[in-house]
């Protein structure tokens, strides 16, 4: 098959310069690796250009740049036509995007639309936006029997609440990229590398993201402080950039309760050292509000690191909780701090849970496992139009 996997936000992905697990890529990388033809389209505001990566075995993948009409965090392809025909299946994001829309209605032989935003009351916008579409366009995919890949069970359940049917949805995931993981040799000298590799004897959190409201930094704050209390030997480290006044509010806070001295906060670090802080990290936190899937959580379970979070997106697909992660069910500090506290203080039980997350996403949760999902999904697309 040849396949083309549309990026349609407008936000530039650079492949040249990628120190990051790009999802397209990795997917399109899986592809490959499994006899398909695959190629990408990406947008852009700069020149017009065609890039030609290595997807390994002596195969490579195109990356199509392309302008597009934008607006409302959407973008239309809209000279794109006669790249669009070359192509067996094309694979679109985001139901209420107006670009998967128009090609679900002009290729719906063709088009499978990858899904992964749900419902969530913390996102406001976004249902205003979904609201709108719904009353204009959302008949459309019902009619054409459009089919959807989804990322999570909640981004399942969404679809379903839009009258998708269920033989139309599959569920996949969102995998990691492993080639992006492999360290790099070269010496980092980054003070949180340095402070968290010369480290031996302290206890590690880690967060990495956004410092933003939904991500509940603060939070962090209070239960890492409530920790501390209880373990003086324990260290945060976050790597991270955020809005200027929310960052400066949210450290304010961290002065006040005297843990300053005990933070570790470095706003970048390349794709390429992260494997290692993740290896010597002890424990992920992640309280966020809504996450679509969340590439840390992958990551922070390959490198085995036990993972505290909400139920969101990317755990409710990754976490079996207290088997191989914790997923909390409220934003309380003491009970994070005090279920924390708890695996300290049964090392036997922390290592079995790192294992067992490890092999979670080594087992089931790679692009090159959760191809054979696309492709089966592209088949049936195939053989039912």
């Amino acid at each position: 098959m040849k396949i083309l996997i549309i990026r349609n936000f407008p936000s530039y992905m650079s492949v040249i310069r990628n120190t990051y697990n790009i999802q397209e890529v990795g997917l399109a990388k899986a592809l490959v690796r499994k006899g398909q033809d695959c190629d990408i389209l990406f947008w852009t505001d700069k020149e017009e250009e065609n890039i030609t990566i290595d997807a390994g075995d002596n195969k490579s993948i195109t990356v199509f740049y392309r302008r597009g009409i934008t607006k409302l965090k959407n973008t239309v392809y809209d000279h794109c036509g006669e790249l669009f025909e070359k192509y067996d299946i094309l694979q679109p994001c985001e139901y209420n995007q107006i670009q998967s829309w128009i090609l679900a209605k002009k290729f719906p032989e063709k088009t499978i639309i990858y899904h992964g935003p749900y419902y969530s009351k913390f996102n406001k916008n976004y249902n205003r936006m979904c609201k709108v579409f719904d009353m204009f366009f959302k008949k459309s995919y019902v009619r054409l029997d459009t089919p959807f890949i989804v990322k999570s069970h909640l981004s399942r359940e969404f679809m379903l609440s839009k009258g998708i049917s269920p033989e139309n949805i599959t569920m996949a995931g969102v995998g990691v990229d492993t080639q992006m993981l492999i360290s790099d040799h070269e010496q980092c000298t980054e003070p949180l590398y340095k402070d968290i590799s010369e480290n031996k004897s302290d206890i590690k959190l880690l967060y990495i993201g956004r410092l933003e409201p939904r991500r509940n930094i603060r939070f962090i704050f209070e239960t890492f402080s409530l920790l501390h209390k209880k373990f003086p030997a324990t260290k945060l480290y976050m790597i991270g950039t955020g809005e200027r006044e929310y960052v400066s509010r949210v450290f304010d806070f961290a002065k006040q309760a005297g843990i300053m001295e005990h933070i570790v906060w470095q706003e970048k670090m390349e794709q390429k050292y992260l494997s290692s802080i993740y290896s010597q990290a002890d424990y992920f936190i992640l309280p966020t509000e809504y996450e679509i899937f969340g590439m840390v959580l992958l990551e922070a379970m390959y490198f085995n690191t036990v993972v505290f979070t909400t139920r969101n997106g990317g755990s409710s697909v990754l976490i079996n909780n207290r088997e191989n992660g914790f997923i909390m069910e409220r934003l309380d500090p003491s009970e994070w701090a005090n279920m924390i506290a708890d695996c300290i203080n049964h090392p036997d039980m922390a290592k079995r849970v790192a294992c067992r997350a490890s092999e979670t996403i080594s087992s089931n949760f790679t692009w090159d496992r959760l191809s054979d999902k696309f492709i089966a999904a592209y088949q049936m697309l195939l053989n039912n139009k």
